[in-house]
This record gives C-alpha cells, sequence and structure tokens, in this order.
C-alpha cells in the first residue's frame, strides 16, 4: 500500500537532546515508509546535538540540518519549539502532502508512519493525527495524555490544514488550540491507539513543578478556557497533582495573572469557540455520567478532545 501513501516530512525541533537523539534516529531510520526530509532544526545546543545530527545528515541522503539560530533566558515552553519548527517548514523545498513535528525523545515502533499515513490516505477530511505516546516510568509505560489526544511530541499534520489553521501558535498551549482550530474549519483529528511511541520525557519535566503548573494556567488563559471548566480542572488537579493542593492552585494562579494582567488570547474566535462548546458539552457529560477520578488522571492543560 506504500505507492498510495501521501509523502511526508518530518520536522525535528532539538535543544541538548545529545542523550536522547540516538535512540530516536535509530528508529526512525527503521521505518516502513522513510520521509521525503526529516529536518533536525537545532535551537541552540550546547551538549553536541548539532554534531550528531549532522553525523545522521552525512549517514542518510534524508537526513537535513538546519540552526534555528541560538536564543537566550531561562528554558520556555511552547513558543521556541514552534519558532524553530516553523523555521523548519519554510526551509522546506517543496511542501510534502503531511508535514509532521516530533520531538527528539522518542521511540517509535517501525510501522509508525506508515500506519499514520494510511489514516490521511483513509480520509481525506483527517487534518490532525497521532500515535499513543507513553512515558516510561520504572520499568512501565505510562500515559500523561488521555489516549483520545493527540500528544505534542508527534503530531502530523495534513499540510493544507496546517495552512487553513494559520500555522502553529508560538506560545504554550499550541498543541490544543491547533486541534479546536481544524475541527472548527471542519478537519478531523485521529488518535492511533494501537500504534505505541515511547516517550523518554515528560510534560514539563524540564521546569521546576510550580512554574510547569503556573504555565499550564497561563495557556489555558491563552486558548480561552470557560472560567466554570478551569475552576473544575483546578479543583481536580489540587487532588492528584503531585504536591497535593499546591499544583492545582499553581494552574489557577497562572489563569488568574494572565486574566487580570490582560493577556492576549489566541487570534482566532472560531477556535475559541469550538473548544468553549466542547468544554461545555465535557461538563454536561459530567453532570449527567460522573466520571470516575482516574478517567482525568494526568490529562494535560494543552490538549484537546477528538471526535
Amino acid at each position: 500500500m506504500s505507492g498510495s501513501l501521501p509523502d511526508y516530512a518530518v520536522i525535528t525541533p532539538v535543544r541538548d537532546e545529545a542523550g536522547n537523539l540516538p535512540r530516536t534516529a535509530a528508529s526512525m531510520v527503521a521505518q516502513s515508509t522513510l520521509p521525503a526530509r526529516w529536518l533536525i532544526v537545532d535551537d541552540g545546543s550546547t551538549d553536541g546535538t548539532r554534531e550528531l545530527a549532522e553525523s545522521l545528515a552525512a549517514e542518510h541522503d534524508w537526513i537535513s540540518v538546519v540552526s534555528a539560530g541560538p536564543r537566550t533566558g531561562t528554558r520556555a515552553r511552547g513558543g521556541p519549539i514552534v519558532r524553530a519548527f516553523e523555521h523548519g517548514l519554510r526551509t522546506l523545498a517543496e511542501r510534502p502532502e503531511v508535514v509532521v513535528k516530533m520531538d527528539a525523545d522518542l521511540e517509535l515502533p517501525p510501522d509508525c508512519y506508515e500506519r499514520l499515513l494510511e489514516a490521511f490516505a483513509a480520509d481525506t477530511r483527517a487534518g490532525v493525527a497521532g500515535a499513543l505516546v507513553m512515558n516510561e516510568i520504572r520499568g512501565a509505560l505510562k500515559g500523561d495524555v488521555r489516549p483520545e489526544f493527540v500528544h505534542g511530541a508527534l503530531k502530523a499534520y495534513r499540510a493544507a490544514c496546517l495552512e487553513d489553521i494559520g500555522g502553529l501558535r508560538a506560545s504554550m498551549g499550541w498543541d490544543g488550540i491547533d486541534e479546536y482550530a481544524a475541527r472548527a474549519r471542519n478537519w478531523r483529528v485521529h488518535v492511533l491507539e494501537d500504534v505505541v511511541v515511547v516517550h523518554f520525557g515528560r510534560r514539563g519535566a524540564k521546569q521546576p513543578w510550580y512554574r510547569a503548573r503556573f504555565e499550564e494556567g497561563v495557556a489555558n488563559h491563552y486558548m480561552g478556557y470557560l472560567s466554570s471548566f478551569l475552576a473544575l480542572r483546578v479543583v481536580y488537579r489540587m487532588a492528584v497533582e503531585t504536591p497535593p493542593v499546591l499544583g492545582g492552585l499553581a494552574i489557577g494562579a497562572g489563569f488568574l495573572h494572565s486574566r487580570f494582567t490582560g493577556l492576549a488570547r489566541v487570534d482566532d474566535p472560531l477556535a475559541i469557540a469550538q473548544l468553549r462548546s466542547e468544554q461545555r458539552e465535557r461538563i454536561r457529560s459530567l453532570v449527567r455520567h460522573p466520571s470516575p477520578p482516574n478517567r482525568w488522571r494526568g490529562q494535560p492543560a494543552v490538549a484537546s478532545r477528538t471526535e
């Protein structure tokens, strides 16, 4: 079937991933359907990541390395990654039918991209697709994103959909607002739950917990969350987050700080309307059929629901 599959390119923003990139590269080389281009965008690495990426490019003519330019300041989530991805997208000589944003700390099954491409081939309105991304924690695989969500570590976009939604937003929350924007424009989102990708990192693990949770609240405001839905999230995360209570409060503090300081929301009214419509339906569903607590465990602040 590979001859009938759409072509694709993978863009991987990297910064100081020398410890993880070899495993990711090994699983990319082993793919049953290779990309037209794997573009590694180095965002100011200082640990040998750039040199490692260039050695991979020397071995495989479908791998390229470009620089996103040095950046300064503390580690941030969302904005730098999206800017590096968009820079890579601009440098592609030809735009393939499917474009993938992939992290450098993943291990993929050999048929991962073949299966994702099959999903795009089978549904002409498939705009976003992804696999089930799991974290390796003490020898066991656990998810930090509900399985019906597309994890931000590996997101495949039909190029026409990506253009339709105006590209990705350079802000934390990019990997949620993209799906709301897509569904608002009648694109469909698919998660292949039987394709398991191992993620070596964890959501916000490279930041202090309080900063990571505060930024989630900022992202919730940016995405246009309903206050009532945010309140439910805060209460739940107070119960399950580590440390207890404080994690949820930090999310609420980030949201309130953004609201009362007048921080901007995403510049896509259709996406915000879609998000709020789905959140109202989620609230009604919870009222009608209360969920057991573990159904919500690990739900990220910056993901979105598929249909």
